[in-house]
């Protein structure tokens, strides 16, 4: 493939954005044992669970955005492949943002075999490196990202209705980014794979791979620091050797199902604080994840991959406020919040002297996206972190969120 416009995946953890006020109710009573809540300083924060002020409307837009969530829990990891394919980009897509998503040259395609959504995922050894910078050769952006000398791949998995479809535009991808440069470009077989159809240009260190399965479509690119070509079919194998198999086991959607699918069917964003009262879903900012998914779009997060496994947090909410997690019960939610901000991004910070079993750090490096401070709320089997450049906002969020995870139950 040429090149694709493909959103960072560079999120900080656990960011949250920061909006105006809006007016604060608090509820709810205390059982035995907890404080009450109403006790809590949460500034202008809400303290009700979203269902409170919000009811999602299914739609057949947001259902795509939905099916997208659901494939990127399917997608292999690029630590699954090699642990130092840890860096990365992700980007979901539904038909109407084809030419953000795949380019102008693959609309037509996509557009005549119908494609329903899709979920891309690039992994590499380089922090630096465009995953999605992808052309042959021939391109300035794609040349400057290879003088890193990356390994990395990039994939991208679309549902179609049907097997035919699915095999009619995989075919037709494969024969359009070919005629980009047909006197250069030499077709490639995978032993392992005779229905992939791959080709690369010797001299330059990529391959583009082509293969339906089922209803899916993928389009797999890899990349090697120098142009051998054994050395990114072995790579291309091992990405295949992990998707194909999880594809199998992901039944395909129908448009209806993909309509009536659940917006948080773990009941996590329902448990995130909420302060402009917004709705979804939006796969970066009102999103329900397994683990798998949330490690696509949370890739510093991948740090702590063995502290969620261990806890069973199988489940995360990405709200708008903040990020929910569910472990596996309130003994393993303990530790896993002992664990969550332990590592070299993180300072200390004092916690608030109200809010129980909230601890607080200062994010050493802070950008748009990563606030200053982030506070880590415990209520039973559930974990919440909550962010803000200032300390005493922090805060206030927490103590909102404590008092949203309460009023919850």
């Amino acid at each position: 493939m040429r090149k694709s416009l493909m959103k960072s995946a560079a999120f900080a953890a656990f960011s949250s954005v920061l909006v105006t006020g809006c007016g604060s109710e608090v509820g709810g009573t205390a059982l035995a044992g907890e404080i009450d809540v109403r006790t809590l300083d949460v500034g202008k924060y809400p303290t009700l669970p979203v269902s409170a002020y919000y009811e999602y409307k299914n739609s057949f837009t947001n259902g795509q955005a939905l099916a997208s969530m659901r494939l990127a829990d399917n997608l292999v990891l690029g630590t699954e492949v090699d642990p130092k394919l840890k860096y990365g980009a992700w980007d979901s897509f539904a038909p109407e943002r084809l030419p953000y998503a795949m380019g102008n040259r693959l609309q037509p395609i996509l557009k005549e075999h119908r494609m329903l959504y899709g979920f891309s995922t690039a992994s590499s050894d380089k922090e630096y490196f465009t995953g999605f910078a992808l052309a042959p050769g021939d391109d300035e952006l794609a040349d400057i990202q290879r003088s890193l000398q990356p390994t990395y791949f990039g994939i991208r998995v679309m549902q179609f209705p049907n097997q035919v479809a699915a095999a009619r535009a995989a075919e037709s991808i494969e024969s359009l980014d070919f005629s980009v440069a047909p006197d250069q470009n030499q077709k490639v077989s995978l032993d392992k794979y005779p229905a992939a159809q791959a080709h690369w240009r010797p001299g330059i260190p990529t391959m583009a791979v082509t293969i339906a399965r089922g209803s899916y479509a993928a389009i797999l690119n890899v990349g090697v620091p120098s142009p051998d070509l054994a050395q990114l079919k072995d790579l291309a194998d091992r990405v295949l050797d992990i998707q194909l198999p999880a594809l199998d086991k992901l039944p395909p959607l129908t448009p209806m199902e993909i309509l009536m699918l659940d917006n948080d069917p773990a009941r996590l964003l329902e448990r995130a604080l909420n302060r402009e009262q917004l709705g979804g879903p939006e796969t970066n900012r009102s999103a329900s994840y397994g683990l798998k998914g949330f490690l696509h779009v949370r890739r510093d997060e991948q740090e702590h991959q063995a502290l969620y496994q261990e806890n069973g947090v199988e489940h995360v909410g990405i709200g708008w406020e903040a990020t929910v997690f569910r472990a596996r019960d309130t003994l393993s939610a303990e530790k896993f919040q002992t664990g969550l901000f332990e590592g070299p991004r993180f300072g200390p910070a004092a916690p608030p002297t109200a809010v129980p079993n909230t601890t607080c750090i200062e994010n050493k490096v802070t950008s748009s996206d990563t606030k200053r401070f982030s506070c880590s709320v415990r209520y039973r089997q559930y974990v919440a972190v909550v962010s803000s450049h200032q300390i005493n906002d922090a805060y206030q969020r927490a103590a909102a969120q404590y008092a949203v995870l309460a009023n919850a139950q």
